[in-house]
């Protein structure tokens, strides 16, 4: 089982507002609306959730295959790192 705890970084805050993610930079000001799938993936990371278990949950409740649902958390991962929204705790 992958594991990896993730954090907010200080610069962000975020909000759920009717089931989905909305992260706001502080300084610029600039938000990201994530979509279901991104909240999902959002509020799973950032409760060290396992890896395996948020593909799981994209897998039955969006009838994905494995293999594409595995690469949809790692791609959002990655483009919230690189944006440097989380970091590893």
């Amino acid at each position: 089982m992958v594991f990896m705890a993730y954090a907010l970084t200080n610069e962000y805050m975020w909000k759920e507002i009717n089931g989905r993610v909305v992260v706001l930079h502080f300084d610029s000001g600039k938000y990201y609306s994530l979509n279901h799938t991104g909240s999902l993936i959002w509020k799973s990371i950032l409760n060290n959730v396992p890896l395996d278990d948020i593909v799981e949950q994209m897998c039955s409740f969006y009838e994905v295959e494995r293999d594409t649902a595995r690469a949809d958390v790692y791609e959002m991962i990655h483009l919230f790192q690189e944006k440097k929204i989380i970091k590893k705790k």
